[in-house]
């Protein structure tokens, strides 16, 4: 292909002589286009006939035409005309590029290398015209995404096919060659850190072993080897070592044997960097400048260095975040926090001043949300902290973002975006984009769980009814140990004030395998009230008739149950009225009810039954329950929950059985068989708890797509009211869960593994399978 320069020295050569004078363009003529039309080099060209020859417009038409990259080669010749010259232009037209195909090898995909063609704004479509510059730039974007994967061996070819009536078909081969791995990691010199510490440092580029083979930390990519020695010395100042100089890392290829395919030899790297950490550093004189709105005695508490300290610009950076926080939850969204170092060689110190320039106050000039179809505008803005006209505090902000979440009615749909008005930078038009989520939910289902055994179930819930946030729930459930009808509805919101009411009516019967049958007929009428914050309040007053029978499930086996003397002498046999308030308070930052990674919920509640309300049973049962979710790496989290609750009798009455604690199943015990857990008798019966402790533990791993695998750990116990709670007398199971969501049921499946410590019968295994739904926190 022709180059640029040769071009332009071509037209100014048949340009010059001719069309020096001062002569009137009589005519343009186009000469050698195909696809391209006239009309569309025409539109190109400022010169236009009847207009004065200008040698430099017609050179600067050459360029523009040049730069649409529709032709190979341009020429411009003037010929004689009848009213002055006629200006000829003479083209070859690039060819159209038919297809474009990428030959790739297993490491790297086709898809890969098209998303980094089209980040980097260089895919090609097919039918576009061929541009040879242009495919030499995807061709080094495919070795830079090569090498990215550490293929240092890899080789790009373009191949060219000329196809039909000026076409070409392109293919870009690709020869991966293998992939070379770092075999060592040497640090020459003297660290004065642990060598670890600085192995650490580096993301990339690490040591053939086991763990950086397992992650692909291991293969050797030559262009992260600068951004590694930038991260040793980053290493080295969080160390205190402010001097430290780091090298020019050298390379060296050696032979060595592999982790897998095992012990096989193979050419590796061994990378060689030379270190001088030179002298410790410690804190000097710490002073905080600026930020006029804040305590400076409080800002400076912000900052944990003290003087004798080893100094780390790890801490500082946590420091600058910290105050930088502090103003951008106060307003100050255009607040700089600048930490000014000063090393003293000779004391070995550093002094830092931390300046702060706050800038204006912002506030919030427009809330707009996106998305929302169906739900009301005002059902979301209701649960934001931050009102149009308030401070923009980044805090409230973002944790109206969680209380909206938290409703389940929509999600977000990508980053909220948060521009400054043309008018005044100090305020901000915040626009929040939603998808909606699932809002009617009709439902056949059919299943097994410990709890419920076999069933079928027919539902219909809405969480959004008519669009103004309300719940409206409709459930006839039958299975072998479950049958439960209910009717509710729940107002979230009274008049836009944050108060709920809402009512249950429910017929159920419950059987409890080797314990009881019980069926109840009730109604709850619910209050709640939005304290502050994450903070809710709860007052639900129920009353039920209740009718209590011997076990219909399990009561043939080796002389348990209705047999045991112990069993027979328990009190709450036959009907019962229960009147009861149950007020609670509750606290939630947890992202998802389904799928938590992060927040923390606490709960305390009080279930308080007596005959001064109408009924026939006299008890009160506290209950504490917290849950904490913390993220530790990306689709990793940990969780852990701990509840204790006990139940006593009110004067001289007597707990009902049926109203004592009984543990097991995936709701608390996983691995054990439901109600299982409890004092038991002489004879082996579980007589229910009157106090309970229950710990639970999680590292749940986001595998793909709906599927988690979880890590957990349970332990808890039941104990009678003369007996002492201690940890020595529990039962716990550890094991493997996997749990698959589906997103349509709003429920997760879960297969569970676990091996149990204690048994419950003695010809029980210490291992347990068991299929549930649900969560168990």
């Amino acid at each position: 292909m022709n180059k640029l320069p040769i071009m332009l020295l071509a037209a100014a050569l048949a340009l010059s002589p001719p069309l020096r004078g001062q002569e009137v363009i009589d005519r343009i003529e186009i000469v050698g286009n195909d696809r391209v039309t006239q009309e569309t080099i025409l539109y190109y060209l400022s010169s236009r006939e009847g207009d004065l020859f200008n040698e430099d417009q017609l050179r600067n038409d050459f360029r523009v035409l040049w730069t649409t990259g529709f032709f190979a080669d341009i020429r411009m010749e003037r010929l004689p005309g009848m009213r002055g010259a006629v200006l000829r232009i003479i083209v070859k037209e690039n060819p159209v590029i038919r297809a474009v195909s990428y030959k790739t090898g297993k490491k790297v995909k086709e898809e890969d290398i098209t998303n980094k063609l089209k980040e980097k704004d260089e895919y090609i479509l097919p039918y576009s015209y061929y541009q040879g510059h242009k495919l030499q730039r995807i061709r080094g974007t495919i070795e830079e995404l090569l090498a990215e994967k550490g293929l240092m061996a890899a080789k790009v070819d373009v191949v060219e096919t000329p196809r039909g009536k000026n076409e070409v078909e392109v293919e870009f081969k690709i020869d991966e060659g293998p992939k070379i791995r770092v075999g060592q990691v040497v640090f020459e010199g003297t660290t004065k850190v642990p060598a670890s510490v600085l192995h650490n440092a580096m993301s990339t580029n690490r040591a053939h072993n086991l763990i950086s083979w397992v992650g692909g930390k291991d293969v050797f990519k030559q262009n992260k080897i600068q951004e590694e020695a930038a991260n040793i010395k980053k290493r080295f100042q969080e160390q205190g070592y402010m001097e430290a100089a780091v090298g020019e890392p050298k390379l060296e290829e050696y032979a060595r044997r592999t982790v897998y395919p095992l012990f096989k030899k193979q050419k590796m790297m061994r990378v060689v960097v030379p270190v001088n950490p030179g002298y410790l550093y410690r804190v000097g004189d710490v002073s905080v400048e600026g930020g006029k709105s804040v305590v400076p005695a409080y800002l400076r508490s912000l900052i944990p260095f003290q003087k004798g300290d080893v100094y780390s610009t790890k801490v500082r950076e946590k420091a600058v975040e910290k105050i930088g926080e502090i103003f951008r939850d106060g307003g100050f969204l255009y607040s700089q926090v600048i930490p000014v170092e000063s090393l003293d060689p000779k004391n070995k110190v550093v002094n830092v001043t931390f300046n702060i320039n706050e800038g204006d106050v912002c506030y919030v000039n427009r809330l707009d949300f996106k998305g929302n179809v169906y739900t009301k505008d005002k059902v979301i803005r209701r649960e934001m902290f931050i009102r149009e006209g308030d401070r923009f505090s980044f805090s409230l902000f973002k944790n109206s973002l969680l209380r909206m979440r938290q409703l389940g009615l929509v999600d977000l749909e990508g980053d909220p975006d948060i521009k400054p008005t043309a008018e005044n930078p100090a305020l901000f038009d915040v626009t929040v984009n939603v998808k909606e989520l699932q809002r009617n939910n009709i439902q056949f289902t059919a299943g097994y769980s410990g709890y419920e055994g076999a069933f079928v179930a027919l539902s219909y819930e809405t969480v959004n009814f008519l669009g103004a946030g309300e719940n409206l729930n409709l459930t006839f459930q039958h299975g072998k140990r479950i049958k439960n009808y209910v009717f509710g509805f729940q107002e979230p919101y009274i008049f836009d004030y944050p108060l709920s009411v809402g009512f249950n009516v429910y017929n159920r019967y419950l059987i409890l395998p080797y314990l009881y049958d019980r069926k109840g007929k009730g109604v709850d009428f619910i209050f709640g009230a939005r304290l502050f914050g994450y903070w809710r309040a709860n007052l639900t007053y129920t009353f039920e008739d209740v009718e209590i029978k011997l076990p219909s499930e399990g009561t043939a086996d080796s002389g348990m149950s209705m047999f045991d003397p112990y069993y027979m002498s328990l009190y709450g046999l036959g009907t019962h009225k229960i009147s009861s308030l149950y007020p609670s308070v509750h606290y939630s930052t947890v992202d998802s009810p389904l799928t938590p990674s992060r927040g923390t919920m606490f709960l305390a509640s009080l279930k308080y039954a007596g005959t001064f309300l109408g009924g026939e049973i006299d008890l009160y049962r506290p209950r504490v329950e917290f849950t904490h979710w913390q993220p530790i790496f990306p689709k990793h989290s940990v969780g852990v929950h701990v509840e204790y609750d006990f139940v006593r009798p009110i004067g001289d009455s007597t707990v009902p059985f049926w109203e004592r604690i009984y543990l097991g199943g995936e709701r608390n015990i996983r691995g054990y068989e439901i109600y299982s857990i409890g004092p038991r008798s002489p004879r082996g019966t579980n007589l229910g708890g009157q106090k309970a402790l229950v710990f639970n533990a999680e590292y749940s791993m986001a595998v793909g797509g709906p599927l988690y695998l979880i890590l957990f750990y349970d332990l808890g116990n039941t104990w009678l009211q003369d007996q002492k709670v201690t940890l020595s007398n529990v039962y716990t199971s550890a094991g493997l869960e996997a749990r698959i969501f589906v997103p349509a049921l709003r429920i997760p499946f879960r297969l569970i593994f676990s091996y149990n410590n204690r048994k419950i019968r003695p010809d029980d295994s210490n291992f347990a399978f068991r299929f549930a739904i649900g969560s168990t926190f």
